[in-house]
């Protein structure tokens, strides 16, 4: 069932016509060149998922690999022309919006208790790498020593482990701008990290019937209403205090479990104080104390529940070639990262349909071996053969892409550990 599910998705997304359609609707062709997009889809798909690509020449020498005939061969210059096109990065945001609906929206994780009763976890994070020089005015870099640096504001699906949104900025932009609109986190659990919390946006949030949890900075200081400690006792003498005068001194307990009110604004405050490094951290969040109890929001966050969006950005750009890319081109630039975002979709999927317990890294390590042969086929547009090619990649993930057994002492520390745990 699996090989016939992926076969009818790749069929319906490598379809030349709606490859074509898309690329006329966007503007990147106009009339059909010796650069086809359902030849340089693939090609760029399979350059960017091997990860060893350093410059538009290897993606150039990808594509003419994959030509059916030497007469399909194409010069460097008109392969250039094509990425260049200013519609270049719409064609390939398109195409990621329609992996994420035929791809990613297919296989789904099953959560624990306490997290299955939302209709998805959103974990939010940015991440930022240095681009050419020469775009410095477009991409200002918050550091003097890159000049140019683009900072790709990410939103993922918990229960799909694969991205739901993307949005591409200069580095020193804003991270508060691109948080997921709050009239679509209706059921939906947000998490994020210390520089986006936005009280109006926990606001808007709530008014949507959606729930978050952020990690707090340091100068946060609202006024406590009733404070518990990590056990659930009540803390009397903590009521009225602002949460900065509440120190070690005044408070030797490890974890504090606070009702605050910041204007007209009530809210939870997890507070932890780590001894090893002598320093508070702290969480915000309106999940509902009689739920979740002070150690259920730090394992939620903590855990590897928010880490999974590191590691897309880990695997973006050490497995997807999400590198600089030496030119000075703002479309090619914006085009590579949107196609990189569609190769890792794409690989991550057809792994995760394959064997939903699959190690994404070691997936992602050897895709010239499970992954480039299907995609062969598409660009050769030889249907009949694929089949053949999944019925490997099968055999393929399933005996060399588990994960690795875990020491029984980092087990608790595992995302399969923690949803253990949030379970019992």
């Amino acid at each position: 069932m699996t090989i016939i599910s992926l076969k009818k998705q790749f069929m319906q997304f490598f379809n030349a016509d709606i490859l074509q359609k898309t690329a006329k609707r966007t503007g990147f062709i106009q009339r059909n060149r010796s650069v086809l997009p359902e030849q340089l889809v693939p090609s760029l798909v399979s350059a960017l998922s091997k990860g060893n690509c350093h410059a538009i020449a290897d993606l150039h020498r990808q594509f003419n690999g994959m030509c059916l005939t030497e007469k399909d061969n194409v010069a460097y210059k008109p392969f250039h022309n094509q990425l260049r096109k200013a519609a270049f990065p719409d064609f390939m945001k398109q195409l990621v919006q329609l992996a994420i609906a035929q791809f990613a929206r297919q296989q789904c994780a099953l959560l624990p208790k306490k997290l299955s009763c939302f209709d998805d976890i959103l974990l939010q994070d940015g991440s930022s790498f240095h681009v050419h020089k020469a775009l410095a005015d477009v991409y200002p870099s918050r550091f003097k020593r890159n000049p140019a640096a683009i900072e790709c504001h990410m939103t993922m699906s918990l229960r799909t482990f694969n991205p739901t949104a993307m949005t591409i900025s200069a580095d020193t932009a804003s991270e508060r701008a691109y948080l997921p609109m709050a009239l679509r986190m209706n059921n939906k659990l947000l998490l994020a990290d210390a520089g986006y919390p936005d009280f109006d946006h926990f606001a808007d949030v709530e008014r949507h019937n959606g729930f978050y949890i952020f990690r707090g900075a340091k100068s946060l200081n609202p006024r406590v209403v009733e404070a518990k400690n990590g056990k659930g006792r009540v803390l009397a003498k903590l009521a009225g205090m602002k949460l900065k005068d509440i120190t070690r001194r005044t408070n030797r307990s490890e974890v504090l479990d606070l009702k605050v009110r910041r204007g007209k604004q009530e809210f939870r405050v997890i507070r932890r104080w780590f001894a090893e490094e002598k320093r508070f951290c702290i969480w915000l969040t309106n999940l509902p104390l009689e739920a979740y109890s002070a150690d259920d929001i730090m394992a939620i966050y903590r855990c590897r529940c928010r880490w999974q969006v590191e590691l897309l950005f880990k695997e973006l750009k050490s497995h997807t070639n999400w590198k600089r890319f030496a030119t000075a081109q703002k479309a090619i630039v914006d085009g590579l990262v949107w196609a990189s975002l569609l190769a890792l979709i794409i690989r991550r999927s057809t792994a995760l349909q394959i064997m939903p317990s699959v190690s994404l890294f070691k997936a992602a390590k050897n895709v010239d071996v499970w992954l480039l042969p299907i995609f062969e086929c598409i660009c050769h547009r030889a249907w009949s053969e694929i089949t053949e090619k999944l019925d490997w990649a099968v055999c393929y993930i399933t005996r060399n892409a588990q994960k690795s057994q875990q020491r029984k002492s980092r087990k608790d520390i595992t995302l399969d550990g923690i949803f253990a745990g949030l379970n019992a």
